[in-house]
């Protein structure tokens, strides 16, 4: 062989192998949802049970969540998921295998006409395109959260602790100005919120909410509303007549740890 040859050997030998590898490793395997193209799905749902978060593309083109009252939806975490779908490929589950009893995780692929465009469940080493699909083992799933936090760029409102002037309670009997240490435990929660397992405020009961009222140093409010969420933290909303950026957080309930607190 002469040294040109020799050269283009060199370089040919990693495709191959690389190549090799890839053949070796989808020999057996087929397609969970073949001919899938993520760039023609406009929605996505997945549920569990009554569990459920919907994925659509808004009017203008970006990614929101329509389960989540419309909360921007991150559409690098959406895109990924997505290739991941379109390469899923798995081995046809064993005749005879015992099936996994547990309820399926299931996600629906639709375009922007309401076409389908794929649907599989999935179990946490299986699963099987609807209707009618091979059920398969899958090496490894990918990762279908089913809340909506884990799909969004939604943050929560920055209210700095500098900015609280004093805090009351809404009462029957009329505001009651909470003391200087209650004060400060509302001024570390807002500072410290985030949109880690937000919800959409419409899917709360407030029935029976305790209700605060933030004052500013500049003479804006913030209306506090807070009920338990039913798992040992709590559901928060945050209204405003007079901070945007508040008013644009109205529709969606955020979870802190601890309880408002009360006038004594």
């Amino acid at each position: 062989m002469n040294s040109r040859g020799l050269v283009l050997a060199l370089i040919l030998a990693p495709m191959l192998l690389l190549g090799a590898q890839q053949l070796w490793r989808a020999g057996g395997t087929q397609p969970l949802l073949p001919g899938l193209d993520p760039d023609q799905v406009a929605r996505l749902e997945l549920r569990r049970g009554e569990a459920r978060v919907l994925l659509a593309r808004g009017p203008d083109g970006g990614w929101i969540i329509p389960s989540a009252a419309d909360a921007p939806a991150d559409p690098a975490r959406i895109a990924m998921a997505l290739d991941r779908l379109e390469d899923l490929r798995g081995r046809p589950v064993a005749a005879g295998a015992a099936a996994d009893a547990r309820e399926p995780l299931t996600i629906r692929l639709s375009g922007a006409d309401g076409q389908l465009l794929g649907e599989a469940d999935f179990w946490t080493t299986e699963a099987e395109a609807r209707p009618g699909g091979e059920r398969l083992t899958i090496a490894k799933p990918p990762a279908l959260p089913l809340w909506p936090s884990a799909w969004s760029r939604l943050e929560a409102p920055r209210v700095p602790a500098d900015r609280i002037a004093a805090v009351e309670e809404l009462t029957p009997d009329g505001p009651k100005l909470l003391p200087p240490d209650a004060t400060v435990e509302v001024a570390r929660m807002l500072a410290d919120l985030t949109a880690k397992d937000f919800v959409a405020g419409a899917d709360v009961n407030w029935g029976g909410a305790r209700l605060l009222r933030v004052k500013l140093t500049d003479g804006a409010t913030i209306d506090l509303q807070q009920v338990p969420d039913g798992d040992g933290r709590y559901h928060l909303r945050l209204t405003s007549d007079t901070l945007d950026s508040v008013r644009a957080a109205r529709r969606y309930a955020f979870r802190v740890a601890e309880p408002l607190p009360e006038h004594p």
